[in-house]
């Protein structure tokens, strides 16, 4: 249908359907990976489409259904099939790769029906596209804000603020809509080369792991700072997320306790994070109206 180019970059297709991802697996980080499949094989039960990385992951976690790995037993959970249309947390105890051999491409055309709130998703194509492309117009309204493994964005009126500026091929998406929608991706500006991993900002001395539990405080203004500062947040003394200043509204992620060992000490339901402002190497304190931390939670922070 003209999205499929064996050219793309992001394993290789046949023509005839079959979409082999042995040669280029997805690479997966130690601790909570936000992921999704554009391509399945016919038997897509959570054995199956796990069994390169049998031993090292040791839970999948979907909308409302789980599973976790038990050596000698396989998978134990409510989530026993994974869907093409669907995000995942895939929780490893160390670096892999998930390779997917015989796997059929899913028509990136398939319509999503989403209900009122918060929908684990999935990006049905390889390639990235930019946010407000691929929504169509007639939905766009009733989608208040979108996040991604550590990035998110917010609907102000049509433009999308934040950190995450593109769907990537390849990545789960919690969507937030104010009611029920079905629509379908529109692709036109697709870019189809292999490009579907975002680079996580880092900051030397204040690294922090990506959590299954995660919230975003967008910031509006912070007194004295400026371009090229770092917002960080904290739990005591225990780093929880950073993101650099740009000079306008920012998104400062927030991880939580999902109770993995990655994230102990990390927040709680119903805590407030501390914030802070790294300038000069030198750590502020910020003060002002910050909201408790809740799981998938969106925030405005008009002033710290």
């Amino acid at each position: 249908n003209g999205y499929y180019d064996h050219n793309a970059g992001a394993g290789t297709y046949s023509g005839s359907g079959t979409f082999s991802l042995c040669d280029d697996p997805k690479d997966l980080h130690s601790g909570a990976n936000l992921i999704s499949f554009y391509a399945l094989p016919e038997n897509n039960s959570i054995s199956n489409v796990m069994s390169s990385i049998e031993g090292v992951a040791t839970g999948v976690i979907g909308e409302g259904v789980a599973s976790s790995y038990i050596e000698d037993n396989g998978w134990i959970g409510s989530l026993s099939n994974i869907s093409p249309t669907s995000g995942y947390w895939v929780i490893v105890d160390e670096s892999c790769e998930l390779s997917l051999c015989d796997a059929v491409l899913t028509p990136p055309v398939t319509e999503y029906n989403l209900h009122t709130g918060a929908n684990l998703i999935s990006f049905l194509s390889f390639g990235n596209i930019d946010i407000g492309e691929a929504i169509p117009d007639d939905v766009e309204d009733y989608i208040t804000g979108i996040i991604g493994e550590g990035v998110a964005t917010t609907n102000n009126g049509g433009e999308w603020i934040g950190s995450l500026s593109k769907f990537y091929g390849g990545k789960g998406y919690w969507v937030m809509t104010t009611e029920d929608i079905s629509f379908s991706f529109e692709l036109n500006t697709l870019q189809r080369k292999s490009s579907n991993n975002y680079t996580k900002e880092t900051l030397d001395g204040y690294e922090y792991n990506q959590s299954s539990k995660q919230a975003f405080y967008f910031i509006e203004s912070v007194e004295n700072i400026e371009v090229g500062d770092w917002l960080l947040s904290f739990n005591g003394d225990k780093i929880i997320g950073s993101r650099q200043w740009q000079g306008y509204t920012t998104d400062l992620p927030t991880m939580g306790d999902d109770g993995n060992i990655y994230s102990e000490d990390y927040l709680q339901i119903g805590q407030i994070p501390q914030f802070k402002l790294l300038k000069d190497d030198i750590l502020i304190d910020l003060e002002g109206d910050i909201p408790a931390f809740e799981d998938n939670g969106m925030f405005i922070v008009t002033n710290l």
